[in-house]
Order: C-alpha cells, then structure tokens, then sequence
C-alpha cells in the first residue's frame, strides 16, 4: 500500500534566505506594532504638537523605512510557503497535502485567536493569514500571468473599498478644509463648513484628551477589561469594521506576490547579485519618495487630518508600501549574496526558524510589560523604539539557545502538532561538540 501521509518539512530541507527575511520581518514588525501597544491604540503618536524631537524623529524613520512594509514581507513569505505545502513530487500524496494545508491555515486562525484572548494583542494577523490562505487554495496551480493579474486586481481593489467605506469621513474633512481657508482668507463659514469643522476638532480632541488616555490606561492596565477591549478591536479588525474587506484584499495581494516571488528562485536566492541590487534600488527610492511625499503633508499639516493628507495617504501608501516590501527583500537578499551579513546571518536564520515563537512572542512580552507590570503609556515614541531593539537582542539570544537543543521553537511545534494531528516531535538534539545547530532556511513561513 502507497503511503500517502504527509510529514513536516525536514530542518535539512530549507532555503536559508526565506528564513533570514522572515526574520527581519519578525524583528522588524514590532516596530510598527510597539506603539499600539504601550501608547493609544487610536493614535499612537507623540505629545503634540508636531516638533523636531526625538518622539517626532522616531515616528518620521518609523513612517518611511519599515511601517507597513515589514507586515508585507511577512505576507509574501506566507505565500511562499503555501506554494512548498501544496507541492509534493508524488501525485499520489496530494490530497493528503491539501488536508494539512487546510489544517495548517486553521490552525493559524486558532493561534490568532490565542494571541488576542491570551496574550492580548489585538492587533494580530495570523487569523487573517488563516483565513486568507484558504482563498489562496484557489491559486494553486495558476500561471505566473493568472497570479500576477490577480494580485493587481486585489491590491487595486484596497484603496477603492477603503475610500468608499469611509466617505462621510472624508466630506467631512473636505468642508473642515474649507472652513480652516475661509477663516484664513478672514472670511465666514458657512454653517455647515463650521459644523465640520467643529465635529472633527472634537474627534481629535477626544482621543488625545487627558480625559481618555486616563480610561484607556484604566482599560488596558485591568483585567478582565483589557480582554473585553482586546476583543472588541480584534473583532472590529477581523469582521465588523469599515475596512475588514479592503484588509484581506491587501493580504490576499502580497500572498499571491510571494507566490510569484518564490516561483521565479527570487525568495530562494537563486537570483544573481545584480539582480537583487537593482531590485534594492528600484524598490527603495521609489517608496522612500512616495512615503516622504505622505510623511511630510501629514508633517506640514501637524498630524492633523486633512482631505488633501488623507487622499494621498489612501492612493499613495499602498504602492509605497509595496515598493519598500520588494526594495527591502532586494537589499536583504543582496548582502546575503554578497556575504555581507557574516554571523548575523546565523543569528537571523535561527530566528527565522523561530518566527512563529518570536512573533507570539513579543505579543506575551509587551503584554507583560505594558499591562502586567503597568508601563502602559510610560514610554515615548523613541524609548519605544528602543525596547523593541532590547526585545529583539533578547529573542535573538532565545532562538540561538533553543536551537542548540530542538530542531523548531515552540510555537512552531504546536502549530504542527495541531497540523499534523498528532505530537510532532519537537527534535531535542543530541550536543556534540562538530554538529552546530542547523540554520539554513525553512520552505513555509512557519514551518
């Protein structure tokens, strides 16, 4: 009888670069994501107003370089991985593959949820990973041409259900403009221009006011207060909000991007030095211009929502995003080639062998930190940044260690074991003192 059962992806098996960039976008996603979790989750920004400081620098790097694009590379490496799952050279062995990559994305979708009932970070996106890979099935075996029309339609899509779901939002913003030029121009508003005005003052003023940063800190430092307010903003992301839909658009555009990436030998290396250089350069000083362009009407307008910052904040950040994604994977990819990176590609390449357990991670240390210990809104932006950098010394040095003794972290362990439907072994090592931990690459993105 032909067995037909299907196996974790062998420690032997990986592409090293696929798991030093999912490194860097496990490391690097906290950066966006530290802010949200010690400061206002509606508007994790510094004390105003918009100054040269160290906060307003922060923010303005933050802005630019990784905001955004980090959360996309990790998308394209899921992409990646589903391509991996789904090819096995037996033909006989391919309805068992289709039944762990449907497990696998189920199984994401239940540590989603873990992340925001136990570790309350709201802001997670392994269930949307879940449930976007169960789409991604659908594109299994479609051409490059079917994949990357695909992937257009979806990322154009984004910003259109965007922008139709929050148009009230923006006439209002429209006529606040108004009234701010009419009373420059030492004219009245009209009452309805006024009106606006006034109303999106007041939103402002609501979400900075002293008043309700002293509620959320009660909230987010409470229990059982944080779960229900950790529930509440996960559900708003994940079903109920003006922007859920648009959400998985964006997602489903950068999974079938990574598909097309790993297909072509750019995610695995396979390229030449010049050509991830001139992916680096052709990425790059694109979405630094676009992202520049956004930072600095939203600078000139001081953080204050305008219709004219808003517009181009919805037309220009997608493609911006998209173009640092594929600049920083070209740059990544590039000093790996060139052996740039030296030992850190070790460290990198352990941590992204850890990614699940390094990305959960950092959700059960800020929670510690922030909810547990009340440190909640104590940080500025810039002192944020740097715990993040300590976070990342402090998980580096954890996966390091692990892998000296097991083959995977224990997320990743769980994660199969729910897969698999039985207790994977986890591989305790055997120390010997010529056989180092193995860190070469993993063919999913959380295998």
């Amino acid at each position: 009888m032909t067995d037909t059962s299907i196996n974790p992806v062998s420690p032997t098996a990986r592409f090293q670069s696929l798991d030093v960039l999912r490194s860097f976008a496990a490391l690097g996603i906290l950066l966006v994501n530290i802010p949200a979790m010690g400061l206002s989750w509606d508007r994790p920004l510094p004390p105003f107003p918009v100054r040269l400081n160290a906060d307003w620098i922060a923010l303005a790097i933050q802005e630019v370089s990784v905001a955004g694009a980090m959360r996309g590379l990790f998308t394209l490496l899921f992409g990646a991985g589903m391509i991996v799952m789904l090819t096995r050279p037996d033909p006989a062995r391919e309805e068992a593959a289709q039944r762990t990559y449907f497990a696998r994305c189920f199984a994401l979708m239940l540590l989603g949820v873990a992340n925001f009932a136990l570790f309350l970070w709201p802001g997670e996106i392994l269930f949307t990973y879940g449930v976007g890979g169960l789409i991604l099935f659908l594109f299994r075996k479609a051409d490059l041409r079917l994949l990357g029309m695909a992937a257009a339609t979806s990322l154009i899509l984004m910003p259109i259900g965007i922008d139709q779901a929050r148009q009230e939002r923006m006439e209002m913003l429209r006529l606040a403009d108004a009234a701010t030029a009419a009373t420059q121009a030492g004219k009245k508003p009209s009452k309805e221009q006024a009106e606006a005005l006034k109303t999106r003052d007041e939103k402002i003023k609501a979400l900075t006011s002293p008043e309700t940063r002293a509620r959320e800190r009660a909230t987010r430092t409470s229990y059982p207060a944080l779960l229900v307010w950790s529930m509440e903003k996960w559900s708003e992301i994940s079903f109920t909000g003006p922007f859920t839909l648009a959400f998985q658009f964006e997602t489903l555009g950068f999974m079938l991007i990574g598909m097309i990436l790993f297909r072509t030998g750019v995610l695995t290396g396979r390229r030449s030095q010049r050509f991830y250089a001139l992916m680096a350069i052709g990425g790059l000083v694109p979405g630094l211009i676009l992202r520049s362009i956004v930072l600095m009407t939203a600078w000139q307008a001081g953080f204050v929502p305008t219709a004219h910052s808003a517009t181009l904040q919805l037309w220009l950040y997608q493609p911006g995003r998209l173009c640092m994604t594929i600049g920083l994977l070209g740059l990544v990819s590039f000093l790996l080639k060139i052996g740039a990176l030296g030992r850190l590609a070790d460290i990198l390449a352990a941590v992204g062998r850890t990614a699940l357990t390094t990305y959960i991670g950092q959700s059960i240390i800020t929670s510690l930190l922030f909810y547990g210990l009340g440190f909640y809104d104590r940080f500025g932006f810039a002192q944020l940044m740097g715990i993040a950098v300590l976070i990342w010394i402090g998980q580096c040095a954890f996966s390091m260690l692990w892998l000296r003794r097991f083959d995977m972290g224990p997320a990743e362990w769980l994660l199969r074991s729910i897969t698999y439907g039985r207790m994977t072994s986890i591989g305790r090592r055997i120390p010997t003192d010529d056989a180092p931990p193995a860190l070469s690459s993993s063919n999913s993105l959380m295998a």
